[in-house]
Protein backbone atom coordinates (compact mmCIF):
# COMPACT_ATOMS: atom_id res chain seq x y z
CA UNK A 1 0.00 0.00 0.00
CA UNK A 2 1.81 3.47 -1.13
CA UNK A 3 -0.38 5.29 1.79
CA UNK A 4 -0.78 6.72 5.15
CA UNK A 5 -3.24 8.60 7.04
CA UNK A 6 -3.35 9.84 11.00
CA UNK A 7 -5.33 13.25 12.72
CA UNK A 8 -2.52 16.26 11.79
CA UNK A 9 -2.94 17.97 15.25
CA UNK A 10 -4.04 17.30 18.83
CA UNK A 11 -7.52 18.87 18.17
CA UNK A 12 -8.52 16.39 15.38
CA UNK A 13 -8.85 19.21 13.43
CA UNK A 14 -6.88 18.46 10.87
CA UNK A 15 -6.25 15.32 8.60
CA UNK A 16 -2.87 14.53 6.92
CA UNK A 17 -3.14 12.31 4.13
CA UNK A 18 0.00 10.93 2.31
CA UNK A 19 0.77 9.07 -0.94
CA UNK A 20 4.18 7.36 -0.55
CA UNK A 21 6.14 4.53 -2.64
CA UNK A 22 4.07 3.85 -5.95
CA UNK A 23 0.69 4.86 -4.68
CA UNK A 24 -2.03 3.02 -6.99
CA UNK A 25 -5.70 3.46 -7.39
CA UNK A 26 -6.77 1.55 -4.95
CA UNK A 27 -4.53 3.99 -2.36
CA UNK A 28 -7.17 6.62 -3.54
CA UNK A 29 -10.31 4.32 -2.57
CA UNK A 30 -8.89 3.66 0.93
CA UNK A 31 -7.39 7.13 1.85
CA UNK A 32 -11.29 8.54 0.67
CA UNK A 33 -12.63 5.88 2.90
CA UNK A 34 -10.68 5.84 5.83
CA UNK A 35 -11.09 9.50 6.02
CA UNK A 36 -14.29 9.49 6.20
CA UNK A 37 -14.20 7.36 9.11
CA UNK A 38 -11.59 9.93 10.91
CA UNK A 39 -13.99 12.63 10.72
CA UNK A 40 -17.20 10.70 11.32
CA UNK A 41 -15.34 9.89 14.76
CA UNK A 42 -15.74 13.82 15.79
CA UNK A 43 -18.49 16.30 15.95
CA UNK A 44 -16.81 19.23 14.61
CA UNK A 45 -15.12 20.74 11.44
CA UNK A 46 -12.38 19.03 9.89
CA UNK A 47 -9.93 19.81 7.56
CA UNK A 48 -8.08 17.58 5.02
CA UNK A 49 -4.35 18.14 3.99
CA UNK A 50 -3.58 15.30 1.14
CA UNK A 51 0.03 15.10 0.07
CA UNK A 52 -0.28 14.45 -3.80
CA UNK A 53 3.06 15.26 -5.09
CA UNK A 54 4.08 11.26 -5.55
CA UNK A 55 0.86 10.44 -7.41
CA UNK A 56 0.12 10.66 -11.11
CA UNK A 57 -3.44 9.30 -11.07
CA UNK A 58 -5.96 9.89 -13.60
CA UNK A 59 -9.04 10.26 -12.48
CA UNK A 60 -12.25 8.64 -14.31
CA UNK A 61 -15.62 10.34 -13.33
CA UNK A 62 -16.42 7.15 -11.29
CA UNK A 63 -13.23 8.07 -9.29
CA UNK A 64 -14.72 11.17 -8.92
CA UNK A 65 -18.62 9.75 -8.32
CA UNK A 66 -16.93 7.57 -5.77
CA UNK A 67 -15.22 10.61 -3.70
CA UNK A 68 -18.54 12.73 -3.71
CA UNK A 69 -20.15 9.83 -2.22
CA UNK A 70 -17.47 9.55 0.95
CA UNK A 71 -17.72 13.32 1.80
CA UNK A 72 -19.22 13.44 5.70
CA UNK A 73 -20.76 16.62 6.39
CA UNK A 74 -18.18 17.73 8.95
CA UNK A 75 -15.44 18.01 5.97
CA UNK A 76 -13.87 21.37 5.98
CA UNK A 77 -11.01 22.63 3.23
CA UNK A 78 -8.96 20.52 1.64
CA UNK A 79 -5.55 21.41 1.33
CA UNK A 80 -4.01 19.97 -1.53
CA UNK A 81 -0.03 19.50 -1.97
CA UNK A 82 1.29 19.50 -5.31
CA UNK A 83 4.56 20.10 -6.86
CA UNK A 84 4.95 22.88 -8.93
CA UNK A 85 4.98 21.67 -11.96
CA UNK A 86 1.64 19.82 -11.68
CA UNK A 87 -0.20 22.58 -10.36
CA UNK A 88 -2.12 23.56 -13.75
CA UNK A 89 -3.19 19.97 -14.09
CA UNK A 90 -4.45 19.54 -10.55
CA UNK A 91 -6.10 22.85 -11.02
CA UNK A 92 -7.83 21.71 -14.42
CA UNK A 93 -8.80 18.68 -12.44
CA UNK A 94 -10.23 20.38 -9.68
CA UNK A 95 -12.60 22.28 -12.19
CA UNK A 96 -13.35 19.71 -14.05
CA UNK A 97 -14.03 17.74 -10.56
CA UNK A 98 -16.14 20.56 -9.05
CA UNK A 99 -18.91 20.03 -11.90
CA UNK A 100 -19.34 15.98 -11.14
CA UNK A 101 -18.68 16.26 -7.48
CA UNK A 102 -19.34 19.58 -5.85
CA UNK A 103 -18.92 18.45 -2.04
CA UNK A 104 -15.74 16.41 -2.95
CA UNK A 105 -14.37 19.71 -4.95
CA UNK A 106 -15.89 22.68 -2.86
CA UNK A 107 -13.50 24.63 -1.38
CA UNK A 108 -9.75 23.46 -2.31
CA UNK A 109 -6.49 25.15 -1.85
CA UNK A 110 -3.01 24.44 -3.10
CA UNK A 111 0.39 24.54 -1.60
CA UNK A 112 4.02 22.90 -2.10
CA UNK A 113 4.71 21.70 1.50
CA UNK A 114 2.85 20.62 4.53
CA UNK A 115 4.18 23.35 6.22
CA UNK A 116 2.78 26.03 4.05
CA UNK A 117 -0.72 23.95 3.88
CA UNK A 118 -0.94 24.05 7.74
CA UNK A 119 0.47 27.74 7.91
CA UNK A 120 -2.96 28.70 5.79
CA UNK A 121 -5.09 26.72 8.45
CA UNK A 122 -4.33 28.76 10.89
CA UNK A 123 -4.36 31.45 9.22
CA UNK A 124 -7.45 31.53 7.58
CA UNK A 125 -9.51 28.42 9.53
CA UNK A 126 -8.32 29.14 13.26
CA UNK A 127 -6.40 25.65 12.97
CA UNK A 128 -4.26 25.05 16.07
CA UNK A 129 -0.98 23.04 16.16
CA UNK A 130 1.92 23.46 19.28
Amino acid sequence: MGHSIQWDNEEKTVVFQQYTDTPVKDDLYYLAEESAALLKSVLHTVHLIIDERMIKLTLTSADIKFLEKNVPPNQGVVVVLVNKNDLNYKKFVQNFGQKLAPNAFFQTYFATTPEEARKFLQDHFDVHYP
